[in-house]
């Protein structure tokens, strides 16, 4: 069996199932799709001499989820959630120290300094 685009992705025997019945033969193989988005085809073709030949074709198209079919929160980005959360945290107590802050203790800050004409 070929899994193929352009050019061959996967090119595999397909493995017996049913091996204790001899009268019934099932092949199969599993395997993971490429990261790449088209048009495929799963072709099938055993020759073999003195038994009937099997040339099989067929297309499938891989394509990517919709906006909706992924999870709302990825595990994997948890260092981005808990960053983003700290970033706000610390701007918050920024802010709030700013404007809670006496600026008349600060040495050199005063209110009389102010520029006077010439």
């Amino acid at each position: 069996m070929q899994f193929i685009m352009l050019e061959p992705y996967y090119s595999v025997i397909l493995e017996r199932e049913n091996v204790g019945d001899a009268s019934v033969a099932t092949y199969s193989y599993k395997f993971r799709v490429p990261d790449r988005l088209g048009i495929f085809r799963f072709v099938i073709d055993y020759r073999r001499y003195g038994l009937t030949f099997l040339d099989e074709q067929c297309e499938v198209s891989v394509i990517q989820w919709r906006h909706d079919a992924f999870p709302r929160y990825l595990t994997r980005a948890m260092p981005f959630y808990v960053s983003v959360f700290v970033l706000m945290a610390a701007f918050f107590l920024f802010v709030t120290t700013f404007l809670f802050s006496d600026f008349q203790k600060v040495s050199g800050a005063s209110s009389s300094n102010k520029l006077k004409p010439d």
